[in-house]
């Protein structure tokens, strides 16, 4: 009876799993359910904490590439077309873009991609104006120089950057992107062709295209603006 008791409660613990060398089933149904109450309190702070440090990362990347780049980002959209009041807009979204897309940008490159990215929001934002010009630009131009030889508005600021602009609009956006970048922001004619995924032969012909239409805009302005000649003599 003993030995029926015995043999019948060998046989239920088999059941259940804890019979010899088995590797019991109630035995590993807890070797599997223990790993994940600790894994879950353990790697849960770990995890956030990786994901708090790369955040920290990301954000002083973005930090450091606006202290360091955006003056000439900015310099830059002007310089492709888009109005000094709209300049800042312009700006911020070059770096925006350079915010969702910071895993894209090597290490050492984010001038580059930077300068990229501005050449593509500023053609946006020229074609978005189209051929409206602030007024305030135009009539400034038109009306504000004085058409006598005058030493403080040749040295104005604004005004040349002003008549830089009538001269540089004057250029199509190939030629106006690689002349601006080439002989304004001094980029090497093989930058240039790594920036815009042109041939360097490409880069030439256009800056070479580019400097005869813009002394031919420059030479027409320079007529317009230059005062009406007096013969000898007059009243």
């Amino acid at each position: 009876m003993t030995i029926t008791k015995a043999m019948r409660s060998e046989m239920g613990l088999a059941t259940v799993g804890f019979d010899e060398g088995t590797g019991s089933s109630v035995a590993s149904q807890l070797g599997e359910a223990e790993p994940r109450r600790i894994s879950e309190p353990v790697s849960g702070p770990r995890l956030t904490c990786a994901a708090q440090l790369a955040a920290q990362l990301d954000n002083a990347r973005v930090a450091e590439m606006l202290r360091a780049h955006f003056r000439d980002v900015w310099r830059i959209v002007r310089r492709f077309g888009v109005p000094e009041n709209s300049a800042d807009d312009a700006a911020q979204e070059v770096f925006i873009i350079a915010a969702r897309r910071l895993s894209d940008i090597a290490l050492g490159s984010e001038r580059a991609f930077l300068f990229a990215s501005a050449v593509r929001v500023a053609a946006n934002a020229r074609r978005a104006f189209g051929a409206r010009r602030e007024c305030a630009d135009d009539d400034s131009l038109s009306e504000g120089v004085d058409p006598r030889p005058n030493a403080e508005a040749l040295l104005d600021q604004k005004r040349l950057r002003q008549l830089l602009d009538r001269v540089l609009d004057e250029l199509s956006d190939d030629l106006r992107v690689c002349f601006v970048l080439y002989e304004l922001e001094g980029m090497s004619s093989p930058e240039i062709s790594e920036l815009l995924s042109i041939p360097v032969g490409t880069v030439a012909s256009r800056l070479r295209r580019a400097r005869e239409a813009f002394e031919q805009s420059a030479s027409k302005l320079k007529a317009r603006l230059q005062p009406p000649s007096r013969l000898k003599g007059g009243v």
